[in-house]
């Protein structure tokens, strides 16, 4: 990773693929609605889980998606992406977003920039993206992220006397 501590040189902007990045960037409030759209297209309980201001919020993270996987495409490091990732996880998990509805929007915000790269920077664009949804799977398993099951919550808990935590 370039750091300027470290005498790295910083990442280079003109390394990989700068004009999808410039594609993306110019496309970046339509994209937010198509991706958001599609998401939705590929997990129909989104539109009902999630009120209006919440999907008002997601799609204002759009544009912050936009310009993480513009920079990853135009230097070619992942690492724009992956560290995002990692970031956006707590402010998600404090909104009520699982894990694996923020990989549906990320798919969403994949099948929606497909349509706006070139062809050559499609197969980097996938690459960036299966990196990015892999670390927020990696998120996915931790504790808090779902309601588990509630047999094994019972039995662990002591048999839940005198808990109401489990009811």
């Amino acid at each position: 990773m370039p750091h300027p501590l470290l005498g790295l040189p910083p990442s280079d902007p003109f390394a990989a693929h700068p004009a999808a990045a410039a594609r993306l960037r110019a496309a970046r409030t339509r994209l937010g609605q198509l991706a958001l759209t599609a998401a939705i297209g590929h997990d129909p309980s989104l539109g009902t889980r999630y009120d209006e201001l919440m999907l008002r919020r997601i799609l204002r993270d759009y544009d912050r998606h936009v310009e993480q996987l513009a920079r990853a495409l135009e230097t070619g490091e992942s690492r724009f992406v992956t560290m995002y990732g990692e970031q956006i996880i707590p402010a998600y998990r404090r909104r009520g977003i699982r894990a694996n509805d923020h990989i549906t929007f990320i798919v969403g915000l994949r099948d929606a920039a497909l349509g706006v790269v070139p062809a050559e920077a499609a197969d980097d664009l996938k690459a960036h993206v299966e990196r990015w949804t892999a670390q927020v799977r990696r998120h996915a398993r931790l504790p808090g992220d779902h309601k588990g099951n509630k047999l094994v919550r019972f039995i662990w808990k002591g048999a839940g006397l005198g808990d109401d935590t489990v009811v």
